[in-house]
């Protein structure tokens, strides 16, 4: 029996302005479009109310009349690929298409949820999705097209605080974020430096956008910086070592040095506040945000000198003692 399998994938996105739509390029075949939240077909696809989306959707919007950014990419299975086995009904690569359609939602959550991750990490923004929507279809040998399956997968990150949308102003930035987004891999199997390390270091740094507690969001980029730039059981004075070591990789004279050393040193008596009495009163998020910089820099820089920790750590005292040195690169 010739039969075809139609798979839809669709993502309001949350976070962006209207410059993301046929610009912003996650790979994979997906592509961001424009929709409207009170499209008929859009309600209907999301088996949603005109309220219930609303209600769910109203932060998404990308202008007053109701547009959305619309995260998409379309599937098509056909024979003989797609078979109607008579046990097991129908079936795709020799199992069944429920089996199928499951296997495909996790590996496609996995790979948004990296790509959501990175676009967080290229640049200071909020882009972020609430579910991703599979639609399964039937298509028979009429051409008679059914809905097969309907599920929506959540993600369960919220991004908490008041941080400007994804905005791609010109060329130059939408040639470098889709550039990022295509080579670079959170795992940094090629890495020199510890690659452990530096996924976990990029966990935390997401995890400044989305622990529901503001606290909690400074500390994780606190250690984020502290696992880069500090050795493992190291002695002496942390703040010290925290601080100077951080400023001196990431300034270029004197001036950015002392600028940079002062803010992490303040950034480390909190987190020492924290982790002894279990309370910083009255965070200002300001900090949040100068810590989830500073660790997306230091996080840039590792990967743009690709040498293991102990030789970074070592440049770093070299340069401490070389007037005028602010090249880590060479020895």
């Amino acid at each position: 029996m010739d039969c075809k399998v139609l798979i839809s994938i669709k993502a309001i996105l949350f976070g962006v302005t209207e410059s993301v739509i046929g610009n912003l390029d996650v790979g994979n075949n997906y592509e961001i479009k424009k929709d409207n939240m009170l499209s008929n077909e859009l309600l209907k696809e999301f088996d949603y109310t005109t309220f219930g989306i609303r209600r769910i959707y109203e932060g998404a919007k990308i202008n007053e009349d109701l547009d959305v950014a619309m995260l998409t990419k379309s599937i098509e299975l056909m024979s003989p690929i797609v078979k109607y086995v008579d046990k097991d009904g129908i079936c795709v690569d020799g199992i069944s298409l429920y089996e199928y359609a499951d296997n495909l939602e996790n590996a496609e959550v996995e790979y948004i949820d990296k790509k959501m991750r990175l676009i967080r990490l290229f640049c200071e923004n909020s882009f972020n999705i609430k579910e991703l929507l599979f639609n399964v279809y039937f298509v028979d040998k009429e051409g008679k097209k059914s809905l097969y399956s309907s599920s929506k997968r959540p993600f369960p990150d919220v991004v908490y605080g008041d941080i400007s949308k994804l905005s791609l102003a010109d060329k130059d930035t939408i040639y470098s974020i889709n550039k990022f987004l295509c080579t670079i891999d959170l795992s940094f199997p090629n890495s020199k430096f510890d690659s452990e390390k530096l996924e976990s270091a990029c966990f935390l740094y997401d995890q400044t956008y989305t622990a529901s507690v503001l606290t909690l969001r400074f500390m994780a980029g606190v250690v984020g910086i502290e696992s880069l730039m500090v050795n493992d059981g190291v002695k002496g004075d942390l703040s010290y070592r925290f601080s100077r070591n951080c400023a001196m990789l990431l300034s270029n004279n004197e001036d950015e040095y002392m600028d940079l050393k002062k803010k992490l040193s303040k950034i480390y008596d909190l987190r020492s506040k924290y982790v002894h009495c279990a309370n910083v009163k009255k965070l200002d998020e300001i900090y949040t945000l100068e810590v989830r910089n500073i660790l997306r820099n230091v996080i840039f820089k590792i990967v743009e000198l690709n040498i293991d920790k102990k030789t970074l750590l070592d440049r770093i005292d070299l340069k401490g003692y070389i007037v005028g040195c602010n090249d880590l690169s060479t020895k």
